[in-house]
């Protein structure tokens, strides 16, 4: 692949329970008729402000093993990242962002005194990141494997074992300005509700063999876990 870039528009929808697990709400714990019905408000006010837009890019794989993962004209991918996309013959680039008017509408909030709601508005828009994430995934799954391929869950710098500098790598291969992402310094990105990361494509039944690394991880806290 030549690693043409391509803009896109994410659709989703922010469902009310993984709001609430990023609130500290435990699977299939009671919750508040009260919580659940802010929750549920928020989410309802939050869709006009929530713009999920992503860039990707498609590259052949040169190489892939032990620490190092060699992308056709890119900078070379360190960490486990490339064990977990062994069985990748390509993989996408990606940086999505949903802006920043749901970091806006929370930190009003939370001028305003209103710290639940704007703690509320907090989760909506990490929720929302991983349903975009996951919209990503799907759209590059469609548009970019074949009959017989399937793709990993998507890997970001900063979980699993990659390092968070790793984001340095990404920005290089895909422009997240387009979208009107920066990455700053610190290596966090802005907006703040923005993820970068990597979705490797291959052959079907050996990225069902791979798995996951959640399966063979113990973090049971962790918010990335996979099925």
């Amino acid at each position: 692949m030549d690693g043409t870039q391509h803009v896109i528009d994410l659709e989703i929808e922010v469902p009310i329970k993984e709001v609430l697990r990023m609130m500290g709400c435990r699977r299939g714990a009671p919750v508040r008729p009260a919580l659940r019905e802010l929750v549920e408000r928020l989410v309802a006010e939050s869709r006009s402000v929530l713009r999920p837009r992503g860039v990707y890019a498609v590259y052949d794989v040169e190489r892939v093993g032990g620490t190092e993962l060699v992308l056709h004209g890119c900078r070379t991918v360190y960490g486990p990242v490339a064990e977990f996309l062994r069985p990748a013959r390509r993989v996408a680039v990606f940086v999505l962002t949903l802006g920043d008017a749901i970091e806006r509408l929370s930190a009003e909030r939370l001028r305003r005194g209103e710290t639940l709601e704007g703690y509320a508005l907090n989760a909506i828009g990490s929720a929302a990141a991983d349903v975009a994430t996951d919209a990503m995934a799907d759209l590059v799954y469609w548009r970019e494997a074949g009959p017989e391929e399937g793709i990993t869950p998507p890997f970001s710098p900063g979980y699993c074992g990659m390092a968070l500098e790793e984001q340095q790598t990404l920005f290089s291969i895909v422009d997240g300005s387009t979208i009107g992402v920066t990455l700053l310094p610190t290596m966090i990105m802005e907006p703040i509700k923005s993820v970068s990361g990597l979705l490797g494509i291959g052959d079907a039944r050996e990225v069902m063999r791979h798995g996951v690394p959640c399966q063979r991880c113990d973090l049971d806290q962790c918010r990335m876990r996979r099925g």
